[in-house]
């Protein structure tokens, strides 16, 4: 839940543009590296760098910054036997899941759906909970991102359901996605990519050289002590990132945007991509977006909101009133396919959005995940295809010059990670 102590000055470092493009690069070709993994070598993995993620992932934005997640690491061998067992029963079809056994390590992630405040006379008491479809899985995307800076491989699995049980979670909890980690053995192949215009919807024209990370020439983080550093550094890296609702009214080159999108146009799931992502720049069309967008807002403020939700929302200072629309350079629409042959597609984009908000920081640039409510209405103005459901929108650009955000924290990680 959002603890606030009032509002404090934005900390924006800005570099120069060949900075940006630099760090954006870096982290693109990170990201380009990571492989698919199917089996685990028996190397050792240091715990302290997979909690290190966990803690990163933790710095992921979410509804009223309820931070709806737990994750559970899972060390235990017998554990892990149990969890491998469960889920070839619950998927009969997809043969033996050794590799859940033999995983250093499984990181299961759990969705909070509503929260329990301790009453006076020692009652519990049930607390909504906001977006949380939308903000635990983008946790994950911050997650797997860490764990590729970590220099760690991983696998990510379809929730279990048994794994609420086997791992006694209360009934307010359910799984979402389960991470098998560790490191690869060595003929994992690396992700393939698509083009960016099977990913990127924009106006503005881009190579569709997408390539695959090759692993010739690559230097590998080989030891326990060079790979805490890394994710160290990283962490301290995101946790600079904040959600930010003033922008300057200042152009960002498209190109540094495209380049931070090729993050996750190459795929980092396995299997197909149902998301995509739609840059609107145009002046004139974020301006009707806006007007759109606050038109379901003064509904949602004047008619729909509860005194709960109201409250909740307190800490962050927001209202019907959205000038980020139009004062950001950009607007980053994103959208899930919501085909029923796509499984666990909402889970899976904000997993891609958390990656790309990644990106975007190391591009230099901020952003904000805004979900207005219903948002049919971006689809339809839009006009994308009827089986693509806008979930997020992302201002991107520049912080204006008397930028604040509000103080609040975040959860520790003795909050949110419980160990096996």
């Amino acid at each position: 839940m959002a603890v606030s102590n009032g509002y404090i000055k934005l900390n924006f470092e800005r570099v120069s543009a060949d900075e940006q493009f630099s760090r954006v690069e870096h982290y693109v070709q990170t990201m380009k590296k990571r492989k698919i993994v199917r089996s685990f070598s028996d190397r050792p993995v240091s715990e302290k760098l997979v909690e290190k993620a966990i803690e990163t992932a933790g710095r992921a934005p979410s509804g009223a910054n309820q931070q709806p997640w737990t994750y559970v690491l899972i060390k235990d061998p017998v554990i892990k036997k149990e969890i491998r067992k469960a889920a070839e029963l619950e998927d009969e079809n997809s043969g033996n899941k050794q590799y859940l056994e033999d995983a250093p390590y499984l990181v299961a992630l759990f969705r909070i759906n509503y929260g329990l405040a301790k009453q006076a006379d020692g009652s519990l008491k049930k607390v909504r909970h906001y977006y949380v479809p939308e903000s635990t899985p983008l946790s994950g995307g911050f997650f797997l991102a860490a764990l590729q800076h970590a220099g760690l491989d991983c696998l990510v699995h379809a929730p279990v359901a048994a794994s609420q049980q086997i791992l006694h979670r209360p009934k307010n909890e359910k799984p979402l996605l389960l991470f098998a980690v560790g490191y690869a053995k060595d003929q994992a192949l690396g992700c393939t990519g698509k083009p960016l215009s099977d990913i990127v919807i924009s106006n503005a024209s881009f190579s569709n050289s997408v390539s695959s990370a090759s692993n010739e020439g690559e230097t590998l983080i080989v030891n326990d002590e060079t790979q805490l550093a890394a994710i160290e550094s990283y962490f301290q890296f995101m946790k600079k990132r904040r959600n930010v609702r003033q922008y300057a009214r200042e152009n960002v080159d498209i190109n540094l945007l495209h380049q931070a999108m090729r993050a996750v146009a190459i795929d980092p799931f396995g299997g197909e991509q149902p998301y995509r992502f739609a840059i609107v720049s145009n002046n004139e069309q974020k301006q009707k977006i806006r007007e759109l967008a606050e038109i379901e807002e003064v509904k949602l403020y004047q008619e729909r909101i509860s005194d709960e939700w109201r409250e909740a929302l307190a800490p962050l200072g927001t209202n019907e009133s959205k000038p980020h629309l139009t004062d950001a350079a950009h607007l980053v629409v994103a959208f899930y396919d919501t085909n029923e042959r796509n499984n666990f597609a909402l889970e899976r984009a904000s997993m891609a959005v958390g990656i790309l908000m990644g990106a975007l920081h190391h591009a230099g640039l901020c952003t904000l995940t805004y979900t207005p409510s219903p948002m049919a209405f971006l689809r339809d103005y839009l006009e994308r295809p009827k089986n693509e459901m806008p979930f997020i929108v992302l201002p991107v650009g520049y912080p204006a010059a008397d930028c604040e955000v509000p103080n609040i924290t975040k959860k520790s990680l003795s909050e949110v990670l419980v160990k096996f």
